[in-house]
């Protein structure tokens, strides 16, 4: 990112798009980017598919009437962030639109924080700097 600073600008810069999942929250490259202005992309944001089997997300998504995915995405917009879904399914694309009407509440984003737990699950050699 210094270096795409350096280039054009960070109000050049339209988006930075990270991994980003509850299991790896990313918070210094996300404070880092956010404190200079620049706007965050999650990537993998359902890690796989490994969080929409996690037992707090479940439970949180129970208590909403919604779905585990419904539940992540709207942490990660909630956070902020732009998230870019995909499925094959078109029931699955028509849910994930419905993350945006869930409001997770303090004791939601607080479970949901708690998750962190620096599980990177795309590491390609070279592509990213080390920042933890």
């Amino acid at each position: 990112m210094e270096r795409a600073i350096a280039a054009v600008g960070a109000e050049n810069i339209a988006t930075n798009q990270i991994e980003l999942s509850p299991y790896l929250q990313n918070r210094k490259v996300v404070d880092w980017a956010t404190e200079r202005g620049i706007h965050i992309t999650s990537y993998m944001t359902l890690a796989y598919g490994k969080a929409l089997k996690d037992e707090v997300i479940n439970r949180i998504a129970v208590k909403h009437n919604a779905t585990a995915a419904q539940v992540i995405l709207a942490w990660a917009m909630g956070e902020g962030y732009a998230v870019i879904p995909s499925s094959t399914k078109r029931e699955n694309l028509a849910g994930n639109l419905l993350a945006q009407d869930l409001l997770l509440d303090a004791d939601d984003k607080a479970a949901i924080a708690e998750l962190d737990c620096n599980d990177r699950l795309v590491s390609p050699e070279g592509l990213a700097p080390e920042w933890d």
